[in-house]
């Protein structure tokens, strides 16, 4: 299995404060079960360095960012000018505003590498036909 992580899934784990904390631990424990390949973009390890840097210090953005950069099981997608042209054109179709073109550009991500689950507590992953990854 293939699996997206996104911004939202990411500070569950990190801050034990967040309303999804919980459910965020019990998906990363049911992950050690299942081994799914992982994949996120360099635009959500930037949301994420710079929301954890906000709310839980400097300090443990650049923690974070060093255990991402360095990790064998995540694959950290770069956007190219390609993948830029497919989530403007995302962007656009959904022309609510309420969709970040971060986001965008990982639905695209997600379309070119054929990636179905979302690791996320971001609704919109469904409303652009992608699975939210649960717990049991």
């Amino acid at each position: 299995m293939k699996c997206f992580i996104d911004t939202s899934a990411f500070y569950a784990l990190e801050d034990a404060g967040d309303r999804n904390h919980q459910e965020a631990r019990m998906i990363q424990k049911a992950f050690a079960e299942e081994r799914p390949v992982f994949y996120t973009t360099n635009h959500v390890l930037d949301e994420c360095v710079t929301l954890i840097g906000s709310r839980l210090g400097p300090a443990n953005a650049v923690r974070f960012a060093n255990v991402m950069l360095a990790s064998r099981l995540l694959r950290i997608i770069r956007s190219d000018e390609v993948l830029e042209q497919a989530g403007l054109a995302l962007y656009g179709k959904y022309g609510d505003g309420r969709i970040s073109f971060t986001d965008c550009l990982g639905f695209a991500a997600m379309r070119a590498l054929d990636i179905h689950f979302a690791f996320a507590f971001d609704r919109h992953f469904e409303r652009a036909g992608f699975e939210l990854v649960r717990s049991r």
